[in-house]
């Protein structure tokens, strides 16, 4: 049985932190005030589990915390997981997502190894102590070769120092983490082709295809650090070091230019081509999946088109998972809308009702299993 769950960013529920190296603190969808509510709304159509971001720069605004959290922050993660736990769903804290506290970026973040190893391991222990005997599983870091690719995108050098880095995060937060709750990954493949018929273009969707499938993947599964222009390393730790081997997938209508029945078929031989690489190149783990992002291009889908891309990749995760991939449990992004205007691509809409989108994802999957 495949188990149903959503995603709820930090930058979605609460919005950026003021204390975050964002550019425009935000205030989220409402979340912050109505979790209760959104939750009962959520268990009520099936969700078995929550994966919610922890945000850094809230949980630790001051770099003098050490091992310390915010005691207000800690108290509200606290009553989230009361209540998710009283409606029947596991909640699954994302540690690092796409911001980081602005302390720590102007010591230059992961950018720094220095910096990196000696405050993220205090983070990852101190939110384990804090919340670590009443979550259901941990998703250390989200994405990392897209966090990578934020924080430096064009020089190839100082990217593949910093890729480095994120990888020995990983490690690092393994170690404290394993041994209790699963620790799964979050991280974002596609079909990479290059963006035109010239020879750069070809070597960067090369590194870049690189980076998303075997850098990680294979690193957890033998242990070494493949990072390309770097020289082949292994790393202390890293083989086998994940529970669940979790992937994120954008939709992706690649050349296409319409939603019509042609589209959504390449889509879905796509998606299950994905699911199957996942699987081989990967260590010998349970799956777990999130999608995100129902759009085509820039443009926000309507309703119909979330409904039909939605179904597609429902489709490929079952048949994928029907071949012998082992996928136990899925995640839809966002769980609760952003907002009005993208409403149409998430679990639940503004007015937490759950869309067309949404009826096909808890149709498709069930149960709690993991």
């Amino acid at each position: 049985m495949i188990a149903t769950g959503v995603s709820l960013p930090s930058l979605v529920a609460l919005g950026a932190a003021p204390t975050s190296d964002a550019t425009t603190p935000g205030t989220g969808n409402g979340f912050h005030t109505r979790f209760a509510d959104d939750l009962a709304a959520l268990a009520a159509s099936g969700v078995a589990h929550l994966r919610l971001g922890f945000d850094w720069s809230r949980l630790q605004p001051r770099a003098a915390m050490g091992h310390d959290l915010d005691g207000q922050w800690v108290e509200w993660y606290s009553d989230v997981i009361t209540a998710a736990n009283a409606v029947g769903i596991g909640v699954w804290p994302t540690l690092l997502e796409r911001t980081l506290p602005q302390w720590f970026d102007d010591e230059l973040g992961f950018a720094d190894a220095k910096a990196a190893g000696r405050h993220w391991p205090r983070y990852v222990e101190a939110v384990a102590d804090a919340f670590g005997d009443r979550v259901t599983g941990w998703f250390p870091i989200d994405n990392p070769i897209a966090l990578a690719a934020r924080r430096e995108a064009v020089d190839a050098a100082r990217h593949g120092e910093l890729v480095h880095t994120m990888i020995v995060a990983w490690r690092d937060a393994w170690r404290v983490l394993h041994g209790g709750p699963p620790v799964a990954g979050s991280f974002g493949v596609r079909t990479v082709r290059p963006i035109d018929h010239t020879v750069p273009a070809a070597e960067a969707a090369r590194r870049e295809d690189h980076l998303r499938w075997r850098t990680f993947l294979r690193g957890l599964r033998d242990g070494t650090l493949v990072i390309p222009g770097r020289a082949d390393r292994q790393l202390a730790d890293l083989a086998g070091a994940i529970d669940i081997v979790g992937v994120k997938i954008r939709t992706d209508l690649a050349d296409d230019s319409a939603i019509d029945d042609e589209s959504l078929r390449r889509w879905e031989e796509r998606s299950l081509a994905m699911l199957h690489r996942v699987a081989e190149e990967g260590p010998d783990r349970p799956i777990c999946v999130a999608a995100y992002r129902v759009s085509r291009g820039s443009m926000a889908e309507n309703r119909r088109d979330a409904e039909v891309l939605t179904e597609a990749t429902t489709r490929a995760i079952g048949s994928a998972a029907n071949d012998g991939v082992p996928i136990t449990s899925t995640f839809f992004e966002p769980g609760v809308a952003a907002s009005k205007a993208t409403q149409d691509s998430a679990y639940l809409d503004w007015d937490r009702r759950l869309t067309a989108a949404g009826a096909v994802w808890s149709g498709s999957f069930g149960g709690s299993a993991t």
